[in-house]
């Protein structure tokens, strides 16, 4: 799209907004979902030593090459230092996995078998398949889930592991006490220790591989892995070929004699791509080639709640952000919905949401969201108390600040004004607009050189609140971009570390939520949908089934041609 439509679009947006928000404000119905409520619930498949995952589907066929369009560019292919290549973990295992087939709703093994856990929940022993060899030929062993999982808990200097480090604080030690068994021994009873395990991220490397190159994988193409693809070449701002590795342990998988990880960045150009057959599959395009799609009888569509967000990261450190009760008269004010109308239709659909995503079960149900104060969708009190707070910080007449937005359009053109313009029309608080490109967040973030950026980068691979919130809200955390400090959350994140029961636990999360609301690390719009487009003769990925969105591996896909 041009410019003069972003401009034209903006135009009206802000027009619309400024309307609502001058206007008396009526009760409004609550958005209707822009898909269907699934519970999700994180279950261990009960299934033997001798089972093997395949596809749903009977008979599929074997052969061919799926082109597959999202972002394919990794800075590296070390996935426990983020090279960031979704597809790419396919040339790799971990110890579990969760079921393709099925729609990510059970657990299932992979490189291991089977695994029993003590009575006290912080012994986990893990039986590990035979036969297993790496795509170099070295077999695999017991020795190289301990090196990998060493390399993470206790990283050397050189090596920085970052968020699935934290993941696995409770981790005491991990060790092999012969060659097809590990044992890890936890520092605590942790519920959601098999979710991490699963986690696209947990993958194994050979020990041999680690040594030969100091532990630090970023400048080795490829490492080998146990996965069911092989690597085959990276053009980097183009694409990744895998090739089917036909020694898998897995007899059935993979069906496809090889994958095009085409790299495709925008949205509107993925969506594209599988309209004009160019690419057979994309789990996110934009919003407008989704609904074209959903029209062609020979593409298939759904969406699923994803586990990433679109939020504001507010500097916590900087006045007058420093102030609680400045961040809650934001969080207060801003209408969440009327914000997400106005990006969805240039960047993707989004739920409002509270701090967690709308997949965990542990999330407040919708419609005692909608009713909460800051979440609700008439803002007429909320607002009165929103400029109460900031007179009482010192800032009746609001401020000026500087808001951040990637050189996107759908961000520095629509989603940032548009928040800029709520918050002047609520609060009279009032900003200018830089534009960064996206590559720069992390460092921006790092160097705290930022009032207000809508960066969006609070995001979870697990369904359990507590390693995700540890990770990004607890003082001092590596993500906690927002460089929020509050010591009453942080001891109810103790306590949430050690409780294993479930109603004591969703107890203890909606604690969290209250304390969240009350003092915000950062204003959360809400967390999104991944629209997901292909060519029906795409099978084996139960897509109109997934619980969440997830597409970091997808070797049950075969195709019917």
């Amino acid at each position: 799209m041009n410019r003069a439509f972003w401009s034209a679009s903006l135009l009206l947006i802000l027009v619309l907004l400024v309307a609502a928000c001058a206007a008396p404000v009526a009760p409004a119905p609550a958005a209707a979902p822009v898909m269907e409520e699934r519970p999700v619930v994180v279950e261990v498949a009960d299934v033997g030593a001798d089972w093997f995952m395949t596809a749903a589907e009977p008979n599929p066929k074997r052969g061919g090459i799926l082109r597959t369009a999202w972002g394919a560019n990794p800075t590296h292919f070390d996935i426990h230092q983020g090279g960031g290549c979704a597809g790419c973990g396919m040339m790799y295992d971990g110890l579990i996995m969760w079921n393709v087939a099925d729609g990510y709703r059970t657990i299932v093994p992979a490189l291991a078998v089977s695994w029993e856990v003590s009575e006290d929940q912080t012994v986990y022993t893990f039986t590990l398949r035979e036969g297993v060899t790496f795509h170099d030929g070295t077999p695999f062993s017991a020795d190289d889930v301990v090196a990998t999982f060493e390399r993470i808990v206790n990283p050397p200097a050189n090596v920085s592991i970052g968020g699935l480090r934290e993941e696995l604080a409770m981790v005491e030690s991990v060790s092999a006490p012969d060659p097809s068994t590990v044992v890890f021994t936890l520092k605590r009873p942790t519920p959601f220790f098999l979710e991490i395990l699963a986690g696209d991220n947990a993958i194994i490397y050979s020990k041999a591989t680690l040594e030969a190159n100091d532990y630090d994988l970023r400048g080795v193409t490829v490492p080998p892995g146990t996965g069911p693809f092989k690597f085959v070449e990276f053009i980097p701002g183009e694409r990744v070929v895998l090739t089917a590795n036909r020694e898998y342990w897995n007899p059935n998988l993979p069906y496809l004699d090889g994958i095009e990880l085409l790299h495709v960045p925008a949205w509107a150009d993925r969506g594209t791509a599988v309209l004009t057959g160019q690419a057979d599959l994309s789990f996110n395009v934009s919003v407008d080639t989704w609904e074209e799609g959903a029209t062609r009888a020979e593409l298939g569509t759904a969406r699923a709640p994803c586990l990433n967000s679109h939020m504001i990261a507010i500097n916590n450190t900087k006045p007058p952000f420093d102030d609680p009760r400045v961040r809650r008269a934001i969080h207060l004010a801003v209408d969440r919905q009327a914000l997400i109308d106005a990006f969805t239709p240039v960047w993707e659909p989004a739920f409002v949401t509270r701090w967690l995503p709308r997949a965990t079960p542990f999330a407040t149900p919708p419609d005692v969201l909608l009713t909460l104060p800051g979440y609700r969708p008439d803002k007429t009190e909320d607002i009165a108390e929103a400029r109460r707070l900031l007179a009482e910080a010192g800032y009746p007449d609001g401020f000026e600040t500087t808001f951040t937005a990637w050189t996107e359009a759908a961000s520095s053109e629509v989603a940032v004004p548009a928040f800029a313009e709520l918050l002047r029309t609520s609060l009279n608080i009032r900003g200018t607009v830089n534009v960064v490109e996206r590559a720069r967040t992390t460092d921006i973030l790092r160097s705290g050189e930022f009032d207000l950026f809508k960066a969006d980068v609070y995001a979870t691979s697990i369904l359990d609140p507590y390693p995700f919130w540890n990770s990004y809200l607890r003082t001092g955390a590596s993500q906690n971009w927002s460089r929020y400090s509050n010591p009453e959350f942080d001891a109810l994140l103790d306590e949430l570390a050690v409780e294993i029961d479930p109603q004591a636990r969703q107890e203890l999360v909606n604690r969290a939520l209250d304390m969240l609301d009350e003092n915000p690390p950062f204003f959360l719009i809400g967390f999104c949908a991944h629209s997901a487009m292909w060519n029906k003769a795409v099978k084996g990925l139960a897509m109109e089934e997934r619980q969440w969105s997830k597409f970091g591996r997808f070797e049950t896909a075969w195709l019917d041609r």
